[in-house]
Formats: C-alpha cells, structure tokens, sequence
C-alpha cells in the first residue's frame, strides 16, 4: 500500500478527534504499535478499579453533612454486590419514613452502581442544577437518597416507599474503554414493584469528554417535567414523542 494522501490523512485525524474510538491506531506486523497497546491497557485498568471503587470517606461526610439519608443495599459488600446483582436492586423497607418529606412529585436516588467514581466526578455539578431547576419548574423535590451499593431498580422501590411520582436514580455506568467516570440518569414515572426496564428514560454518557453535567443536569429537569405531563417514561414516551 501506498502513502495514505494529505487528505486522507486529514480526514482520518479528524475522525480520530471526533471519538474516543480507537481508530487507525496502525500495526506493528500483526500487533497494535507499543504505544496504542499501553494506552489500552491502562483504560482497561482504569475501568477495572472503577467497577471496584466505592465511595471515599469525604463523600460519606460530605453527603451526611448536607443532611442527606445514606443507606445500603442488601448486597453486604462490592464482591457480593457484583456477585448477586438482585441485592443491589433492594434496601431494607422503612428505613427513610419518618426522616424523608414523603409525597413529593420527584424523588432523586444517587446510586454508586458499578463507578463510584462516576458519582463523585459529577454529582457537584449535575445535583444542583436538577434541584434548582425543578424548583424554578414548580415541581417538588424530596431529599436526596444516596445508596451504596445500589443498581438502578433501587431508586423504583424508593421512591414508591416515600410516594413520589418520579423516580430519578443518578448512577455510575459499567464503565468502558474510554470512559470510567461516566453517569446516567433513570427517570421512572409511577415507580414501584411492577417497574420494568422498559418503563425506563434513560440519559447516559455524563461526564467531562460526554454530556457535561451541568448540560445534563438542565435536560434531565426538561425531561422529567414532560414525563410528569404526560404521565409517561420509558418506551411509552418514546411512542408518543
């Protein structure tokens, strides 16, 4: 093969700064060259300890400190989190009555699920614009929950113990190669023990090289005043949308 043009070789830099994909990496014989190898091992780890990470002590005290509930799961620790994924989906019952408002329109869950380091990367940023934002909409907003070892189906069993009409579960995402501090945002209307994946809204690929927080923060209150119009999320909007 030839020498690839100038602008072959333009188009193919301007792709490359358009994604975190790894393209026109090259070769070396059968082999990535040494530099595209190690870069991709060290995304492979980073995505490693972010699916083992938990949330740092300071978050602990930062999150008690502003007062908000902070519960676990019945999943006994990350391994058995991991191991058993229903016991992330589950807390103990009647645990926030009594310290959480009840009867709110909204109820937000901030979940570690499998990136820890995903919650505490963005929630500064994407946690006061949603409850601002909703303020300024009119709609009520019960104290945050935050749950360790929490999977997304947690936030639906929540917000149907403290009766609210919206679930919104902010949690870290599997993490991938190019990305290990990415968040999403499920938005469930009337959720509760019928909740399926499918009754879902979901906004993902939150943090500094996606959706930047603040940017997600102000669609996801958009988002949830639509759903709470309609009474509807998850395919059910799609379909009228």
């Amino acid at each position: 093969m030839g020498v690839p043009s100038e602008q072959t070789q333009r188009m193919l830099r301007d792709l490359q700064d358009s994604t975190p994909a790894r393209i026109g990496v090259g070769r070396t014989g059968l082999r990535p060259p040494i530099n595209a190898w190690l870069q991709f091992r060290q995304d492979h780890a980073m995505a490693r300890d972010a699916v083992k990470s938990e949330f740092t002590q300071s978050f602990v005290d930062r999150v008690k400190r502003r007062g908000f509930p902070f519960i676990q799961s019945t999943a006994e620790d990350k391994s058995d989190y991991i191991s058993f994924p229903p016991k992330g989906k589950a807390t103990i019952t009647g645990k926030l009555l009594g310290s959480c408002p009840t009867g709110c329109a909204v109820q937000i869950v901030i979940s570690d699920g499998l990136s820890a380091q995903a919650i505490e990367s963005n929630i500064d940023d994407v946690l006061p614009m949603i409850i601002d934002g909703l303020a300024l909409e009119g709609i009520t907003c019960g104290l945050p929950v935050v749950v360790r070892y929490g999977r997304v189906a947690v936030a639906d069993q929540i917000a149907y113990e403290l009766n609210s009409s919206l679930a919104i579960n902010l949690i870290g995402e599997r993490p991938g190669l190019s990305a290990s501090d990415s968040m999403s945002a499920y938005l469930t209307y009337n959720p509760g023990p019928h909740t399926i994946s499918s009754d879902r809204t979901v906004v993902s690929n939150i943090h500094s090289r996606g959706t930047l927080a603040v940017e997600a923060g102000a669609y996801i209150v958009q988002l949830a005043k639509k759903i709470l119009q309609v009474k509807l999320s998850g395919v059910k909007l799609q379909q009228i949308s």
